[in-house]
């Protein structure tokens, strides 16, 4: 059976829609009065994907600055971090969580700190295999077993080591009873651009 439709006078696109027929024998195929339609908007699709703004923006060498912006309303915000990171060209990574294991596979010792200093190296390496690095993070959130609020000058402290600070971004901590190991003290997921 065949996907295909002859419009009816009247131009009503829904109506039309509905004189599709839908195969049966999961086979889709295409009438041939139906193929200069399917390849005219086929062209233009590739045509518009060619001259985007998307398009344009990864043929450009950008610079952090041209891809994000922090957005900070006035009010109340909490210091050291952005309200939100405005992502105006380039492409988005999303990162899955990054725990605290080395290269050998073992986890970080020496408590919340180490742990995290780890967790921002894994990451480090994985922005850098993406060709991007921390300049053009614009999301964090970070998962702590077991939070204390006294830890979040730790967390800070080693964060701030890894993240523009002039244009830090925008952030979530949470505080969580279990990650998937009993070792592991904390996790960071985290979303990026890409030139």
């Amino acid at each position: 059976m065949t996907i295909g439709w002859q419009p009816r006078q009247h131009n009503d696109p829904i109506a039309d829609f509905e004189d599709r027929q839908i195969p049966t024998d999961g086979e889709l195929s295409m009438t041939d009065n139906n193929a200069p339609r399917v390849s005219k908007v086929l062209l233009v699709l590739l045509g518009l994907a060619f001259t985007s703004p998307v398009a344009q923006a990864q043929s450009t060498d950008a610079t952090m600055s041209d891809l994000i912006r922090p957005v900070n309303p006035a009010g109340a915000t909490i210091p050291g971090l952005s309200q939100a990171m405005l992502v105006e060209k380039g492409n988005l990574l999303f990162l899955s969580g990054h725990v605290p294991l080395n290269a050998d596979g073992a986890v970080a010792g020496g408590g919340l700190g180490s742990q995290l200093r780890q967790v921002f190296q894994n990451i480090r390496a994985t922005l850098k295999a993406a060709n991007t690095d921390f300049s053009n993070v614009v999301r964090l959130t970070i998962y702590v077993r077991d939070f204390q609020p006294d830890e979040l000058g730790v967390i800070r402290s080693v964060r701030d080591e890894f993240v523009d600070t002039s244009q830090p971004p925008a952030s979530a901590l949470v505080g969580v009873a279990a990650l998937f190991r009993e070792d592991v003290r904390v996790e960071v997921d985290a979303v990026a651009v890409v030139p």
